[in-house]
């Protein structure tokens, strides 16, 4: 294998969901508790292609997306782009549009009465999702492409950076912390009860650059 790290492009976003849809439950495919693909993506993948994205990297290999780090610099457009974007989603899913979603409204009431946490914007206004299918894990891309991702926030000016995760994930928790970031705070929650039978212990990790 060789794969090659470059910037995201706003045309990655399909194959940039299928990533985070393949890997969307605990290193799992999110089918299981998201059925709604479609959505999905507009969720976790659009926004960071967008004005509130930025310093983007896929990993890539003849063509084939492999992994990503997506980030989002700026909170407010990150917010208005939910803001924006909801009218159109109430209208298409009136339509049809998203195949899958009654079972993927479970999830998003449970998100509502079970609410991340976050560290201070004005501190760490960056935050970060890192991604990699099964077939490149533990090969050290997660960490160039981490270190790639950081290095651009820094050259921006960036004060920091924050991501939110769970104890669930050891092998990304092990370079989170060899990279420098520290634990802001954990919580236990009831989220994914539904589908893992138990509470998680979350945590958002934060990083001064």
């Amino acid at each position: 294998m060789n794969p090659q790290i470059r910037p995201v492009l706003p045309a990655d976003f399909a194959a940039l969901t299928e990533v985070a849809y393949a890997t969307g439950f605990f290193g799992r495919s999110a089918e299981v508790y998201f059925p709604a693909k479609v959505l999905f993506g507009e969720l976790w993948v659009r926004p960071y292609l967008g004005p509130a994205g930025g310093c983007g990297l896929v990993l890539e290999e003849e063509g084939q997306i492999l992994g990503y780090v997506l980030g989002a610099q700026d909170p407010i457009a990150y917010r208005w782009y939910f803001l924006r974007g909801l009218p159109r989603w109430l209208r298409q899913a009136a339509q049809g549009c998203y195949p899958g979603l009654g079972t993927s409204l479970r999830f998003l009431l449970r998100a509502l009465r079970y609410p991340s946490k976050a560290a201070p914007e004005g501190l760490f206004p960056a935050h970060l999702h890192l991604n990699l299918l099964g077939g490149v894990r533990g090969q050290g891309w997660g960490e160039r492409l981490l270190r790639a991702h950081l290095t651009c926030l820094q050259q921006r000016g960036l004060p920091g950076v924050q991501l939110s995760t769970t104890e669930e994930n050891r092998a990304a928790l092990g370079l989170y912390h060899k990279l420098g970031f520290r634990e802001y705070t954990r919580w236990t929650s009831l989220l994914w009860a539904p589908w893992l039978g138990r509470a998680v212990v979350h945590l958002v990790l934060v990083l001064p650059l």
